[in-house]
């Protein structure tokens, strides 16, 4: 697995405490799900606010912003490794949005792809995707929209199918909605938010109420 920091000590209670003589794959996957979410909410704590780039032009621009992780709302098979290269040569994390990426499925063969690529993450609203992606040791992120609170239900139960390792709630100003809830349930889940995002006193207030970082496509906003 392709990190940047190392694991800390895993959760009380959770494989990495009660293991097994002979470990199953089961148990690999609960281990290995520990520590990428262990490390991912360190990440964030050093990223307030995430660079999600949509447009070349604005790919280097990112490399020189405060925080460790960088997204990529954009890009295609020929382009996605060099991308992501010039991300991990800044000593950042490469994350890719799959249901944004052009000319790639959401399939096991996909993620492969990405993860030969120094890809180290992956966004999605699907759940296929994201295991394929912890499969493979890279950061799996869902991405849920809370429209109303039929979709707030709703993401909560997705939950209880695919733990991933941080979830992103759009629009930005909706995750504070579902902190509390998620967290009774959840204490040690990150929630990121994104979309419509247009002042850092949105992105200062979002923090205060609890998000752990704030994805934001205008490059203005990179400086924190």
């Amino acid at each position: 697995m392709a990190t940047y920091v190392e694991p800390g000590p895993a959760r009380p209670g959770r494989a990495k405490d009660l293991a097994p003589a002979h470990p199953t794959d089961s148990y690999r996957r609960a281990v290995r799900a520990t520590s990428n979410a262990q490390q991912l909410t360190r990440l964030l704590k050093q990223t307030r606010i995430i660079p999600a780039v949509r447009d070349a032009k604005f790919l280097e621009r990112s490399t020189t912003s405060p925080g460790k992780i960088v997204y990529f709302l954009f890009g295609n098979p020929e382009d996605i490794g060099t991308m992501a290269e010039m991300v991990v040569a800044a000593g950042k994390i490469p994350i890719v949005n799959v249901d944004l990426a052009a000319g790639l499925s959401r399939d096991q063969a996909a993620i492969s792809y990405l993860a030969h690529r120094q890809v180290l993450g992956i966004i999605s609203t699907h759940p296929e995707p994201l295991r394929a992606a912890r499969d493979f040791g890279l950061f799996a992120i869902k991405r849920t929209f809370l429209l109303d609170s039929a979709a707030l239900e709703s993401a909560l139960r997705s939950l209880d199918q695919f733990e991933p390792d941080a979830l992103e709630v759009l629009p930005a100003m909706a995750a504070p909605h579902i902190v509390t809830r998620l967290h009774q349930a959840y204490p040690d889940l990150p929630v990121i938010a994104g979309g419509l995002v247009k002042t850092m006193r949105e992105i200062e207030e979002l923090v205060q109420q609890g998000v752990h970082a704030v994805s934001a496509s205008d490059y203005r906003l990179w400086i924190a």
